[in-house]
């Protein structure tokens, strides 16, 4: 895999709604060849799929990261996992209020084991109108249909569409993810758990596609291009933050 090719799946990383025209503007290529080394990134199952994350937030619900040691796989119900190297999966979960999500920790912690991380972000519920509702419904089961398809099938015009589009990604609770064969791509995908938010921000600044914080801790999702770089990485951040976990994933998935 180029460095190119590289390029292309990290800016699809950070935005899968990026547009081939600026993606090429960035690298320095022209539209049509980036156009080629999707279709081909595609082709070739490097990219398996894109799917649609769906914030539990915008259902009115809470959310929650917990990592457990992969003695064997979490049968039960997940939003998103992720297979690290470390012996340890992650998994987002979600629940009814935050007493809920404290009970399927307890629940997952008897089948699984004590948790090697908890995470429970500052969250605000949401009470989506019954056209968010539809409109999710719609994207969850085609996400890469564009605004003209999804104007038809909601009998609005586009405008409305993308205003409401850019609305829930304003509000993070939704996001196109593209699940990338790790492997294939001779990408490293890691995340930093760290209580150090803005120094985090700012160091992960350059290799970060995804950000999950407040104001009290953070989650810094990265790539690399080798495991060597990624530990450089990472004990250079540990003099910030000795207490910093590494999790280097293998795969992951949307439920």
């Amino acid at each position: 895999m180029d460095q190119i090719n590289k390029k292309i799946l990290f800016y699809l990383l950070k935005d899968y709604r990026t547009s081939q025209r600026s993606i090429a503007k960035m690298i320095g290529i022209s539209s049509p060849a980036v156009n080629y080394r999707v279709d081909k990134l595609i082709q070739d199952k490097v990219i398996k799929k894109v799917s649609l994350y769906v914030n539990p937030n915008f259902y009115g619900k809470y959310h929650a990261y917990v990592a457990f040691k992969n003695i064997k796989d979490w049968e039960g119900e997940y939003v998103f996992k992720v297979n690290c190297l470390e012996e340890t999966n992650v998994y987002e979960i979600e629940g009814s209020s935050l007493d809920d999500l404290k009970k399927k920790i307890d629940i997952m912690s008897e089948s699984l084991g004590y948790p090697r991380m908890v995470y429970i972000p500052k969250q605000q519920p949401y009470n989506p109108s019954n056209f968010d509702l539809k409109l999710v419904s719609i994207m969850k089961e085609e996400p890469t249909l564009d605004t003209m398809y999804l104007a038809d099938k909601m009998k609005v015009s586009t405008k409305t569409i993308r205003r409401h589009i850019r609305y829930l990604y304003s509000r993070n609770f939704i996001r196109l993810i593209p699940e990338i064969d790790l492997t294939k791509a001779g990408l490293i995908m890691y995340a930093v758990f760290t209580h150090n938010v803005e120094i985090g921000r700012k160091f992960f600044a350059r290799q970060m596609f995804r950000e999950i914080s407040d104001d009290t801790a953070g989650i810094f999702v990265n790539v690399g291009d080798s495991l060597e770089e990624v530990k450089e990485e990472f004990f250079k951040f540990r003099e910030f933050d000795k207490d910093a976990d590494l999790m280097i994933a293998i795969d992951y998935s949307v439920s």
